[in-house]
C-alpha cells in the first residue's frame, strides 16, 4: 500500500472528529454506520472502501460515526449491538444522539463491485426497522481506486435522503411594558379649575351693598365671578374625568382626548 493510501484513514478520522466538534449553533445531520459488510473481498479492502463511503458523507456536511466508533459507544449497551428491531434502532439513535442509521453491504466478484446502502431513521413515528431509502452503485471490472469512487457516489446518493435538523426556535422578544399614563396634565388642569372656582366664589363674596356707583361694580363682579366659577368648574370636571380614565389604562372620548393632548 502506498504512503498516501496509509495516511488516508487518518485524514478521514480527523475530518470526522472536526465534524463532531462543530458548535451546536451549526447543527448538522448525524449518522451512524453500525455495519459495513464486504462479501468476497480481502479484509484490507474493507478499510479503503469504508473510508471512501465515510468521506462522501463527511464532505457533504454530515456528522458520521463509523463502525468502530459506533461499536465503542455501544459497549455499555450489549442489548443494542445485534438488534434490528424498531425499538432497538430508536434506542441507538437516543444513545448515540443520531437521527439516521446506515447499513452498507458490498459484494465483490473478482474486479467487480456492487454496493448497497440502506438508510434508516431513528426518529419519528414510523417503524425504524423499515429503511426510508435504499441506494446501490456498481463498478464492473475496475480498480480499487475506482471502487472507492463508486462508494463516494453511493454516499452522495444516500445524502440526498438525509434532512438537516431544524434550527432551534428564536425566542420571541419580550413585549415592552406599557407606557405609564400621562396624568400630570389633567391633574394640573383640575387644580387650575379648582382655583378658578375658588377665585370666583371669593369675588362674589367680596361684593359691597348696592348703593350709588357700587351697583355697577357689583354687576361687573357678578359677571367676572360667574365666569371664573363656570370656567373653573368645566376645567375641574374635564381634568378629573381625563385623570380617572387614563389611570385605568383607557383613552378619554375623542373630543376630550384631542383637547388634552399636551
Amino acid at each position: 500500500m502506498s504512503p498516501r493510501m496509509r495516511l488516508f484513514p487518518a485524514v478521514v478520522l480527523g475530518l470526522t472528529v472536526l465534524a463532531f466538534a462543530a458548535p451546536a449553533a451549526n447543527a448538522r445531520a448525524r449518522v451512524t454506520i453500525p455495519e459495513f459488510q464486504i462479501e468476497g473481498g480481502a479484509p484490507a479492502l474493507t478499510n479503503q472502501l469504508q473510508d471512501g463511503f465515510v468521506l462522501g458523507l463527511v464532505r457533504a456536511g454530515v456528522q458520521v460515526l463509523d463502525p468502530g466508533d459506533t461499536a465503542h459507544k455501544l459497549e455499555g449497551h450489549p442489548e443494542l449491538q445485534h438488534c434490528d428491531a424498531s425499538p432497538c434502532l430508536k434506542s441507538i439513535g437516543q444513545v448515540l444522539d443520531v437521527g439516521y442509521l446506515v447499513r452498507v453491504k458490498i459484494e465483490v466478484a473478482g474486479n467487480s463491485y456492487k454496493g448497497v446502502a440502506r438508510l434508516y431513521s431513528t426518529e419519528g413515528a414510523a417503524p425504524a426497522a423499515l429503511p426510508i431509502a435504499t441506494e446501490s452503485k456498481s463498478c464492473d471490472v475496475c480498480t480499487v481506486a475506482e471502487a472507492r469512487a463508486t462508494l463516494l457516489r453511493l454516499a452522495d446518493a444516500v445524502r440526498t435522503h438525509i434532512d438537516e435538523p431544524l434550527p432551534p426556535p428564536v425566542p420571541a422578544a419580550p413585549l415592552a411594558p406599557p407606557a405609564a399614563p400621562r396624568l400630570a396634565g389633567p391633574a394640573l388642569l383640575t387644580m387650575v379649575g379648582a382655583l378658578a372656582v375658588a377665585a370666583g366664589a371669593a369675588v362674589l363674596a367680596s361684593q359691597a351693598s348696592c348703593t350709588g356707583t357700587a351697583c355697577s361694580e357689583n354687576r361687573t363682579r357678578n359677571i367676572g365671578g360667574g365666569v371664573l366659577i363656570g370656567a373653573g368648574a368645566a376645567l375641574t370636571l374635564t381634568g378629573a374625568y381625563v385623570t380617572i380614565v387614563r389611570a385605568h389604562g383607557a383613552d378619554p372620548v375623542t373630543g376630550v382626548a384631542v383637547g388634552m393632548r399636551w
